[in-house]
């Protein structure tokens, strides 16, 4: 009967555990990071389009959503290359070296999140949770930082979730 008992608990804690671990949320890192790998962006509209932030080469990207508001030419100064900016209404994405390698989110046409749980402008800042499980907002605050990693290796670089401190209403998403 003990056996029985200890089997079935046993069986429970790891059924549970799957069921609450977090894509892409990592507290094996030194810091709990969200792995970059897992980042998954797609449009609100169409919740079938959907990519890898890493993965998305320009022509998949224009091919998923064609006719940007803009497609042009900027000087990348950190880098000194030339890159390309795509943007529709005020959601940007950057590219360099034919890969996409940022985004500034403006309004709610696109969401970000770790292919089981997503958030965009206009969310309230509580969602984050769900997809990075141990953020600390500072009530004098009106941002999130979300330290990333790539797989075991902690960037120096973050995802920022700027939100109106009255509402809590997400006004501005950057990767």
């Amino acid at each position: 009967m003990k056996i029985r008992l200890v089997l079935i608990a046993t069986l429970f804690a790891f059924t549970f555990e799957s069921f609450t671990q977090v894509p892409g949320y990592r507290e094996d890192t030194s810091i709990p990071t969200f792995d970059i790998n897992f980042l998954t962006i797609r449009s609100s509209d169409q919740s079938k389009t959907e990519f890898k932030f890493l993965k998305t080469a320009k022509s998949d990207f224009l091919e998923a959503f064609p006719n940007p508001d803009k497609d042009e030419d900027f000087y990348f100064e950190i880098g000194e290359v030339m890159a390309r900016l795509i943007a529709y209404e005020t959601s940007e994405f950057y590219f360099l070296e034919g890969k996409l390698s940022g985004l500034r989110l403006q309004d709610s046409k696109f969401s970000i999140g770790n292919g089981k749980s997503f958030i965009k402008v206009g969310d309230h800042y509580s969602l984050v949770e769900k997809i990075f499980p141990s953020y600390k907002k500072e009530f004098d605050k009106d941002f999130i930082l979300i330290p990333i990693s790539n797989g075991d290796i902690i960037s120096d670089e973050s995802i920022s979730i700027v939100f109106d401190l009255a509402t809590g209403k997400i006004i501005d998403i950057i990767v």
